[in-house]
């Protein structure tokens, strides 16, 4: 165990580790202002984000002791887990809504979304069926089970609903599926028969419908459903180059709203400049190309595939999260990983980068892996 620790990638435990410490910082600067104001303390948001960091270091340094294989071992029960809790928030009177969705279970004094679990429960058992059926994947009938499983799982999601984050772990597992060998012919069809299923999603939900009407018309919609966008772009544009200085950016005074969950980017350049930024992204970098690293050279097919899921997914949520910042997508929420304060989702992140660390602990050694490769 201890010669296997000494292999963990460096690179992704002290970049992970950076980003929780900044992620608390940050959390304070960009909630202090509205936590003063609406909870009666400048503090309410970093002591709970504090707890929740707590949660997931100890949640790190347990998934980055347990085997992989052991996870892949538990896939179906995860998966199935899963299912049953999105089909319990489902359930739940609309009492227990929050802004009209039911996301959340709560368990004593921490509260956490569902689909966080939902996409580390079907990354791992995707991966484990990736590995189980190897080549045959390319077969009609074993992809079908596999849309079949990702299929329910992404609609019980869009029903709570969210349809955005629906989406990105559709996209992830389709991603999956094709570099494990699956065929780009399957693919493409399961995305097309998908386009007129967001076209009705969109049209029947006037709010959804709203949102997009006002994204492609956002010059006119700046003082209505543009306006976080606007606020947003305001907020970029005054952190300039080298930003307003931590702590001393002005969105977060009531103009924009959600500045420490689905705004952090805005709220970040502003303060940080662009050249934060660069930074923050280039230790996002690390952690997802690092990741695709530990894919390559993970021993076996199931480390592959979920080295690759997870760090796609950490990838997607970045960018995702700046685009709808920068007002290249319409405006979803969608939480920025380590540095968002979004209840559990720091906890879940935090323990998928501790299965990418596991996975890189067993790795091979890639040059053992090019002669291998050269052989066959």
């Amino acid at each position: 165990m201890t010669e296997r620790l000494l292999k963990i990638d460096r690179g992704v435990l002290l970049v992970s580790l950076v980003m929780l410490g900044f992620g608390i910082v940050f959390v304070y600067s960009s909630s202090f202002a509205i936590a003063n104001k609406n909870f009666g303390g400048a503090d309410y948001f970093l002591a709970r984000h504090m707890v929740r960091a707590i949660v997931a270091l100890f949640c790190f340094v347990i998934f980055i002791n347990i085997d992989y294989h052991v996870l892949g071992k538990l896939s179906t029960l995860a998966y199935l887990g899963a299912i049953i809790m999105l089909v319990y928030v489902l359930s739940l009177p609309e009492s227990a809504a929050v802004n009209g969705a039911k996301r959340w279970i709560s368990i004593g004094f921490l509260r956490f979304q569902v689909s966080e679990f939902a996409k580390i429960a079907l990354i791992i058992s995707l991966a484990m069926q990736l590995d189980k059926h190897g080549e045959r994947i390319k077969e009609g009938n074993i992809f079908l089970q596999q849309i079949i499983k990702i299929g329910l799982l992404c609609l019980l999601i869009i029903l709570e609903p969210d349809f955005s984050t629906a989406a990105l772990i559709g996209v992830v597992a389709l991603i999956m599926l094709f570099v494990s060998g699956a065929q780009l012919l399957h693919i493409g069809g399961i995305l097309l028969s998908f386009i007129p299923i967001i076209i009705i999603a969109i049209v029947n939900s006037p709010y959804r419908l709203k949102r997009v009407l006002g994204f492609l018309n956002a010059a006119d919609n700046k003082d209505g459903i543009g306006y976080q966008t606007y606020q947003s772009i305001i907020g970029l544009g005054h952190g300039g180059l080298l930003g307003a200085g931590l702590g001393q950016g002005e969105q977060k005074y009531f103009f924009l709203p959600e500045p420490h969950t689905d705004f952090v980017f805005s709220i970040l350049g502003e303060e940080i400049g662009f050249v934060g930024l660069i930074v923050v992204f280039s230790l996002f970098g690390v952690i997802i190309l690092r990741g695709m690293r530990i894919a390559m050279k993970a021993p076996d097919k199931m480390g592959q595939a979920m080295a690759f899921g997870i760090s796609l997914m950490i990838g997607m949520y970045v960018v995702l999260h700046a685009c709808v910042n920068t007002g290249i997508v319409p405006t979803t929420g969608v939480p920025l990983p380590f540095l968002s304060y979004g209840g559990m989702s720091l906890v879940f992140t935090m323990s998928s980068v501790g299965i990418l660390l596991n996975i890189s602990s067993q790795a091979r050694d890639m040059g053992m892996t090019n002669r291998i490769g050269r052989a066959r």
